[in-house]
């Protein structure tokens, strides 16, 4: 069968994207354009993500004044002929190639992958009124809607009879074999860190107010879990919750922020992984998680709660303190000390080769 042309508008591709966009350049004829070098709020090492990419992304100009930029845009539809056009959220972008279309009589489809969690589409809870806006008038015109969780799927299929689920994870196979070559990295952090015979609960996020931190400490400090609070990151509320920390008596650890391999051997030592934001799109970190192993407890506004069940964790309401403080005694309870010399088993519930393989089919289908 001929391939489908595929072409990519994405902002840059962050880590935990990497397998997904390899895969893709696989499985169509494809063209990745990408607008940065890196993310704007987190400051990757992006050459080590560059130099995993199975495909030479074109970059768009950037700086410089937005027709620039769309000029450039309309160039790379008009050159490379997609089938597909694949974007990133409902902005400019997206209603660029929509209008290109139009002006240029090509049947191509438009679809867009949008990180949206159920409480964000209904309950309104968006980060600004523009989305909001931007789904509401977009979403009739696009030709499928890319979506993180199942449930998200079910309002877009509800409202405008499409939706495909491919939530935000990587492949696990990738994923276990460098937790198992990172854990002599993490035997130095028990050391370093006098984390020896510990359970330990672990936060991976940046330390803005959304992610909830606050709530995270008070709970820990009314568990009955003699266990260590680790929190991996760095942003604005750092100081702030140095000096919470201070105030509990228990082991708080506010670590600093990690990337790359230095990052992941974290998840290696975790029993018990929380995250408790109070607004969170999906929160790719929870994958990551579940397959080293680790229970989680996650916020019931974070579109990575789809990945939750009995089986590996529980989803908590981010505002309440006393629940969220009884389910991490809960899951550290069921949890075990990690062994640095055997990985522990995946506790994802979908797996990565099939939720892939089911996008591509559909994908092939619009």
């Amino acid at each position: 069968m001929e391939k489908k042309r595929l072409l990519i508008f994405h902002p840059t591709i962050a880590p935990y994207r990497i397998d997904f966009f390899n895969d893709l350049n696989e499985a169509f004829d494809t063209m990745v354009c990408l607008q940065y070098w890196n993310l704007k709020d987190q400051s990757f090492d992006y050459q080590k993500i560059y130099d995993q990419f199975k495909f030479k992304p074109v970059y768009l100009p950037e700086g410089g004044s937005k027709v620039k930029l769309w000029k450039a845009i309309i160039k790379q539809i008009r050159f490379f002929k997609p089938d597909v056009i694949l974007t990133c959220e409902y902005g400019a972008i997206t209603l660029l190639s929509l209008l290109e279309r139009g002006v240029i009589k090509k049947k191509y489809k438009v679809v867009v992958a949008t990180d949206d969690s159920f409480d964000m589409v209904d309950n309104g809870n968006d980060f600004t009124w523009q989305h909001r806006v931007a789904r509401s008038l977009m979403s009739g015109c696009v030709d499928e809607v890319v979506v993180v969780s199942p449930q998200v799927e079910k309002w877009y299929q509800e409202r405008y009879k499409k939706g495909i689920y491919f939530p935000i994870i990587v492949n696990e196979d990738n994923a276990k074999a460098r937790y198992v070559r990172l854990f002599p990295k993490s035997s130095e952090y028990v050391e370093q860190y006098g984390l020896e015979g510990k359970k330990v609960l672990l936060s991976v996020s940046r330390l803005v107010d959304l992610k909830n931190l606050h709530r995270v400490i008070d709970a820990f400090a009314q568990t009955t879990s003699d266990a260590t609070l680790v929190i991996v990151g760095d942003g604005p509320e750092k100081e702030a919750l140095k000096e919470h920390a201070k105030r509990i008596e228990k082991d708080i650890q506010i670590v600093g922020r990690f990337d790359g391999d230095e990052l992941y051997a974290w998840y290696n030592l975790a029993s018990v992984f929380i995250l408790a934001s109070y607004k969170e799109p999906f929160g790719a970190v929870t994958n990551e998680a579940l397959i080293a192993g680790c229970r989680v407890v996650v916020s019931e506004r974070a579109g990575s709660s789809c990945l939750v069940s009995i089986t590996n964790g529980e989803i908590i309401n981010p505002m309440d303190v006393k629940g969220m403080s009884e389910a991490i005694d809960r899951q550290m309870h069921s949890s075990k000390i990690p062994k640095l010399n055997c990985p522990r088993k995946n506790l994802m519930p979908v797996s990565y080769k099939t939720v892939m393989n089911k996008f591509v089919e559909k994908m092939y289908s619009i």
